[in-house]
């Protein structure tokens, strides 16, 4: 609704500038508006809030952190806002220690409401304390049951939320899942990660039912749809081999499918990880990475697709460029991975380290360091191969692999902090 004519010029100003904020939350006439309102009244801290959050909308983070700072300082009826904001603001930039800390300010000031519990548990999770993390959670929905009944059904949902954000593995996410669910059995934002936890377990049946059952609520349910393809798809072809859906669990095939789907929703998979590094590139690397190959051309070659499709390869002799943590490797291009692959089958006994016997032998060369050690794709994690060698773990996944790199280089890393495994219950 527009401000009344008889409204003060400023007054106007103040609520145009929120109409549109409500509607536009980047135009550029919140800016004008909030600098004019501001330059008669520098006062005025709500204004400072919205133009904050107008400018962290256009993805001025810094100088949106600078105001809300500012309000903070204040110390007037804003701060607990302006709080709250800091923490979705550094939630968002990945910073979650920082995030952690306006979580802990913003409790010290109210300490009665859930969902902030559920935020700094959420934030604790992320920056390197699962346990504790996870344990804040299950602590604010005993709070909102006791204080807020009503909200139950979406603290539960929260925390299941929380912990797949926080990559707590199935075991944990699963039952809070299935809280979730009993609570709002229509919760297509809990359900649909629970379908691929179930498949991570191997609990083919109740995933099916589940995806069915969400897909006649919601037919464009995307994760319900492709994990209900995915069963079944997975179904026929283990009957074509004669093997069994446990066969196929067993392999580890599910549990990467699993990681896959996760990855995806989080933004923390493959395709991410090489669209964030391609930002931070430093020219000597660019410059020997070979141009990209288009889909058709990947298909036809052997190796990751996502990763040719991206830069096909690089100049021999030149993996130092990653720099240290890289090992030394370089990107192989599709037809090295070919030809080699090609060698292998011709001869797999000139190549004992490359079984090719069962779906637990899968692999996908990545990279190579020129002097026969090689960077491999398994279904279970990211090795070093080498002739007369065991296999040498280097990363969880080819994501976490690239996404290192992305933080060696500077760049934004949206991965929960990593963890032992003792220590985390788990997490991958």
């Amino acid at each position: 609704m527009s401000a009344p004519d008889d409204l003060d010029p400023l007054e106007r100003d103040v609520d145009l500038a929120w109409e549109l904020y409500d509607v536009q939350p980047t135009h550029p006439e919140i800016g004008r508006l909030a600098g004019r309102v501001l330059a008669q009244q520098p006062d005025r801290t709500g204004i400072r809030m919205l133009l904050a959050l107008h400018l962290e909308a256009r993805d001025d983070i810094a100088e949106a952190r600078r105001i809300l700072l500012d309000v903070v300082g204040r110390r007037d009826r804003f701060f607990v806002d302006a709080a709250r904001r800091l923490r979705a603001l550094e939630q968002h930039e990945c910073d979650h220690a920082e995030a952690r800390r306006w979580a802990e300010v913003v409790l010290q000031e109210e300490p009665d409401g859930w969902h902030d519990r559920m935020e700094l548990g959420a934030s604790t999770a992320m920056a390197g304390d699962p346990v504790r993390g996870w344990r804040l959670l299950d602590e604010a929905v005993a709070h909102c049951a006791r204080t807020d009944a009503d909200d139950l059904r979406h603290a539960l949902a929260s925390r299941a939320l929380s912990l797949f954000q926080s990559f707590a593995p199935p075991e944990r996410f699963v039952p809070a899942a299935e809280e979730a669910m009993r609570a709002d059995p229509s919760s297509e934002i809990v359900g649909g990660p629970l379908i691929w936890a179930y498949v991570h377990q191997g609990r083919f049946d109740e995933a099916e039912e589940l995806a069915s059952r969400l897909l006649r609520l919601d037919p464009t349910d995307g994760l319900a749809g492709g994990a209900l393809q995915m069963i079944r798809d997975t179904r026929a072809a283990a009957e074509k081999h004669e093997m069994t859906l446990a066969d196929v669990h067993a392999a580890g095939l599910v549990a990467a499918a699993w990681s896959h789907m996760r990855a995806q929703v989080l933004g923390t998979d493959l395709a991410s990880a090489l669209a964030a590094l391609e930002t931070v590139l430093p020219p000597d690397l660019r410059a020997a990475l070979r141009p990209p190959l288009d889909e058709e051309a990947a298909r036809s070659l052997s190796g990751e697709r996502e990763i040719a499709t991206w830069h096909d390869g690089q100049e021999p002799g030149t993996g130092a460029l990653w720099g240290p943590a890289g090992g030394g490797f370089r990107l192989l291009s599709g037809a090295e991975v070919t030809a080699m692959d090609e060698a292998i089958e011709a001869e797999p006994d000139a190549w004992p380290e490359w079984p090719q016997d069962s779906l637990e032998d899968y692999y996908s060369q990545v990279m190579t360091d020129d002097a026969g050690g090689y960077l491999v794709a398994t279904l279970g994690d990211v090795v070093v191969r080498r002739t007369g060698a065991d296999d040498v773990h280097v990363a969880p996944s080819l994501a976490d692999w690239f996404w290192d790199r992305v933080s060696d280089l500077g760049g934004r890393d949206p991965r929960p902090r990593v963890q032992d495994d003792d220590d985390a219950g788990g997490t991958t």
